[in-house]
């Protein structure tokens, strides 16, 4: 299909809505923008959640680091991205601050606005939202992008929402990086397992041969010893290693610009082998 909504109107944003865009939770949501919806300015990104369980649409950079950071935070069990909100709140928030409201381009069709994230947290053991958007320091400087930041900020606060302004130059990058490189060994989407719990076997084993050898080497070096001692295709065992730190099983320095080259003495078993799958299932 060809990239980019070519003309916005009412009739397409009835049958986003009928699609079910911007509805359902975790697996179940639906964006209301895909990154073919749009002709992107920036570089965008499709990225596979095992916490949701499904695939995000992520418009720029700064979305995808902002991601990768929240997804890793232990109180968040939901991210709903590019989350529309109500026209009819946010043309009411624009006429009382005095602020046009955003038409499509090349119409005179009200934008659905959306929020960057709407992020489910569980907080005191019930859940809450918090919304957030993702600007770089060059789009602030534009008069236009601050109006509907404020729009998005009261339209929330009406709502009850807190609201977060996330600047991308001012994200942890490195840390962001390491999350991606991790997050990058999970299983994808339909991929398939050698056989049944190839992985989960191989993870816990993982964990009960790390304090066995007490290797001094690197995290990679032990990694292709691992290999080898198994039997397993090259590449296999620093995955493994990979799904242990992102179920928290293992523990590194995240800002390490190099976490494969993490020295064996600074990676830190955090979970019993025994509860590794009812750890998995949580997704947390």
């Amino acid at each position: 299909m060809s990239r980019g909504v070519k003309k916005w109107s009412e009739d397409h944003i009835l049958k986003l809505q009928r699609e079910g865009r911007g509805q359902g939770r975790l697996a179940s949501y639906i964006p209301w923008v895909w990154i073919t919806d749009f002709y992107s300015q920036g570089r965008t990104h499709e990225a596979w959640s095992r916490k949701t369980g499904r695939t995000h649409q992520l418009l720029s950079d700064g979305e995808h680091q902002a991601f990768l950071l929240l997804q890793w935070a232990h109180d968040v069990v939901d991210i709903r991205e590019q989350y529309p909100l109500d026209r009819d709140i946010t043309r009411e928030i624009a006429s009382s601050l005095g602020i046009r409201h955003p038409s499509y381009p090349r119409t005179h069709v009200p934008v659905v606005m959306t929020l960057d994230f709407l992020v489910t947290k569980v907080v005191n053991g019930s859940e809450a939202f918090e919304a957030f958007s993702v600007k770089t320091s060059e789009d602030l400087e534009d008069v236009a992008t601050v109006e509907k930041l404020e729009i998005e900020r009261s339209s929330c606060e009406a709502l009850g929402i807190p609201f977060r302004l996330l600047v991308k130059e001012l994200l942890p990058g490195q840390k962001a990086r390491t999350l991606e490189w991790i997050e990058d060994g999970e299983l994808k989407e339909l991929e398939a397992e050698p056989w049944e719990d190839f992985y989960a076997d191989h993870m816990t084993r993982m964990l009960q041969d790390i304090p066995m050898r007490r290797y001094d080497g690197p995290l990679s070096e032990y990694c292709i010893d691992y290999d080898r001692r198994n039997g397993l295709e090259a590449g296999t065992g620093l995955r493994i290693a990979r799904m242990l730190l992102s179920q928290r099983a293992l523990s590194i320095d995240l800002n390490n610009p190099a976490p494969w080259q993490t020295p064996m003495s600074c990676v830190h078993a955090s979970a019993l082998p025994s509860r590794l799958r009812l750890a998995n299932v949580g997704g947390n």
